[in-house]
């Protein structure tokens, strides 16, 4: 079954564990995430968070065990596998996500627009324009200040409608001014869907959550 993106899903993490050639990074990880949560998973450098982010955003398959996403409808519920399309339901931001560097902050919102959509009543421009970024619409990524970058990727990922929305470290390369934009937009978008932080343990990178998953 394909996700659909206006209801929040659900992840269910069963001994879950992933590899990398002879390198293990999870192992028999078990854990619930229930549809609307704020879940931040915490750890030090190198413990998984990003290998994690990435298979519960349906980006990375794990080696070992079972990842489920599950919704609720009018008609009851209904479950979707790994095996299913879900990374295109879903929405990851991570500080390697890349964005074309020739295109401008403008092309970019068109060119995302033209296969995802955005959140009912959300013009992504007006939030552009609220990060400070509205004199350099016509400006090329590749052309951005690092902090500039980061808040495209955030409009980007914030603004797109998700029934899952994963967010790696969002607040890299963000000055105070960018923090603050930053979390009134979580706060306006983070009830309509499931939201996954993972964090270097700052704060500022969440609200506050109803779940911590901490790895060692």
């Amino acid at each position: 079954m394909e996700l659909n993106p206006a209801i929040p899903c659900s992840v269910s993490l069963s001994d879950l564990g992933h590899r990398f050639g002879k390198q293990e990074v999870l192992k028999s990880l078990q854990a619930t995430i229930h549809a609307g949560e704020h879940v931040v998973i915490q750890g030090s450098n190198g413990s998984g968070k990003s290998t994690l982010g990435q298979i519960i955003a349906g980006h990375l398959t794990c080696s070992s065990g079972e990842i489920l996403w599950k919704q609720k409808d009018l008609t009851g519920e209904k479950s979707a596998s790994h095996l299913d399309d879900i990374a295109l339901q879903t929405m990851l931001m991570a500080p390697a996500s890349t964005l074309h560097p020739l295109l401008t902050i403008h092309e970019l919102i068109a060119f995302h627009a033209a296969f995802r959509s955005w959140w009912p009543g959300l013009n992504p421009h007006t939030w552009i324009e609220d990060s400070g970024l509205s004199n350099h619409l016509q400006s090329s990524y590749s052309a951005l200040s690092s902090g500039m970058q980061q808040r495209v990727k955030l409009v980007l990922a914030l603004a797109t409608q998700s029934a899952l929305l994963v967010l790696d470290e969002p607040c890299v390369n963000l000055d105070a001014s960018g923090i603050t934009w930053y979390q009134d937009c979580l706060k306006w978008m983070s009830p309509q869907c499931t939201v996954v932080v993972c964090s270097n343990n700052r704060k500022e990178d969440h609200l506050d959550a109803t779940q911590v998953i901490t790895l060692d």
